[in-house]
């Protein structure tokens, strides 16, 4: 079994298979593109076609563009992420490493006001694709005796931030699971964590808030660094954290 170890500023995961849900999109590309130049080999997720995301990838990773691969699956469907964890199983023969960077954001009503659909919404893509995906991907990397299983929370998920209840209370129970699964799977070799960034800098979060001063968001490429470091064995001592990273916000 490879032993990734940080060579320069990555890390070497030369071996792994990254499953990344979400993993072309505005956080998913840096992050999926972060993996790939550590030497792992990356199948980014999403629940519609991404073909432009994808050749425009593919063409910036040239000769390492064989280390991804794409397939559709709705995450938020049980019986498509089991499907979609064999038949990485099939293809690899292993899965060692989730990255879950799936997420929906909703906000503008306080509580009084708050529609049950968005309210319901924000559960479904930002819990039960986490908990869909922590349960089918844990089996075989505690079989394995190694694996890490990573997700995104939100700053907010500790802020208790005015009209956007649905989404912070839904990022708070991402927390939860991280920490119920960590304690169950906590002499597996399987380490369960989650970070909680605040506004990153991303373009689509750009063109929903034009005003904002960007310099203080954190970067997608330094976000994607911290979860280099929760995916690799420097990162063994930690499991059941969430991890603030917030940048200068």
């Amino acid at each position: 079994m490879p032993t990734p170890r940080k060579r320069g500023n990555t890390y070497n995961l030369s071996g792994r298979v990254v499953l990344i849900p979400g993993g072309l999109g505005g956080l998913g590309t840096a992050v999926t593109r972060a993996f790939i130049a550590s030497g792992a080999s990356v199948v980014a997720v999403d629940n519609i076609a991404r073909d432009t995301e994808l050749a425009a990838l593919r063409a910036e990773l040239g000769t390492h563009a064989g280390q991804l691969s794409f397939m559709r699956a709705d995450v938020g469907d049980e019986g498509a992420v089991a499907a979609l964890v064999r038949d990485i199983h099939t293809r690899s023969d292993r899965l060692d490493i989730l990255v879950n960077v799936v997420g929906g954001f909703a906000a503008g009503q306080a509580i009084t006001e708050l529609d049950l659909a968005i309210w319901q919404k924000m559960f479904d893509l930002n819990l039960k694709n986490a908990f869909v995906l922590s349960k089918h991907v844990a089996p075989p990397m505690v079989a394995r005796g190694w694996g890490r299983i990573i997700h995104i929370s939100s700053r907010a998920a500790r802020s208790g931030r005015a009209n956007a209840a649905a989404y912070a209370i839904s990022k708070r129970a991402v927390i939860d699971l991280v920490e119920i699964q960590a304690e169950e799977l906590r002499t597996s070799g399987v380490t369960v964590n989650t970070i909680l960034p605040s506004i990153i800098d991303t373009p689509a979060n750009r063109a929903a808030m034009p005003n904002s001063d960007y310099d203080r968001w954190p970067k997608a490429d330094e976000i994607a660094r911290v979860l280099l470091f929760l995916a690799s064995d420097d990162s063994k001592l930690i499991s059941g954290a969430a991890i603030p990273v917030y940048g200068q916000g």
